[in-house]
C-alpha cells in the first residue's frame, strides 16, 4: 500500500493497483504509472467530474447516486437517489472490459471517503485481495460495497 496526496494505492501483488480519490485530485490530474480506467462518481445534483485525458488513461464510467444507505427506520427522502443495483453491474461490465489491459483502477466520489472506498474495496475483494486496508483507512459505504460485492458474485455464476 502506498499512501500520497491522500491517495490510497493498493497493490494486488503485480496484477492491479486500486487508487481511490477525491473530485479535487481527479480534476487535478493523477499521476498513474500503468494503464488505467476511471470509475467517476458524482452526486446527481452536480456535474459529473472532468476526468483529464492523460497517458494511459483507458476509458471512464461516470455514475451519479448519493451516499446515502437504505435503513429499516428511516424513510429515504425522495430526491436522494441510492445506489441501484444496475450500476453495480455497469461497474462490473466496466472491469470486465478493461481488467486485462489495464494495471490499475482509480475510483473517486466527491469526497473520496465512502462510495469510490466502498467500490474499489468490493473490487479488490472479489479480485482476491483484501480488502482490510479500505474499511482501516476510510468509511465504505456499506450498502455500495454490498451492492457491488453482489453484482461480482453474479458475474462469476
Amino acid at each position: 500500500m502506498i499512501q500520497c496526496n491522500g491517495e490510497l494505492v493498493i497493490s494486488l501483488g503485480t496484477e492491479m493497483e486500486f487508487i481511490v480519490t477525491d473530485r479535487e485530485s481527479i480534476e487535478a490530474g493523477l499521476l498513474v504509472k500503468s494503464s488505467y480506467v476511471v470509475i467517476s462518481i458524482h452526486n446527481p445534483d452536480k456535474r459529473p467530474a472532468n476526468v483529464r485525458k492523460q497517458s494511459g488513461l483507458r476509458d471512464v464510467l461516470y455514475l451519479a447516486f448519493h451516499d446515502a444507505e437504505p435503513t429499516d427506520t428511516l424513510v429515504i427522502p425522495p430526491e436522494i437517489r441510492l445506489m441501484t443495483p444496475g450500476q453495480a453491474e455497469k461497474i462490473q461490465a466496466f472491469i470486465e472490459k478493461h481488467r486485462a489491459n489495464v494495471g490499475a483502477i482509480v475510483v473517486h466520489c466527491e469526497q473520496g471517503m465512502s462510495r469510490s472506498p466502498a467500490v474499489a474495496a468490493a473490487l479488490c475483494k472479489a479480485m482476491g485481495g483484501d480488502d482490510a486496508r479500505f474499511w482501516r483507512e476510510y468509511q465504505p459505504n456499506r450498502y455500495v460495497y454490498r451492492l457491488v460485492l453482489a453484482a461480482a458474485d453474479a458475474k462469476s455464476h
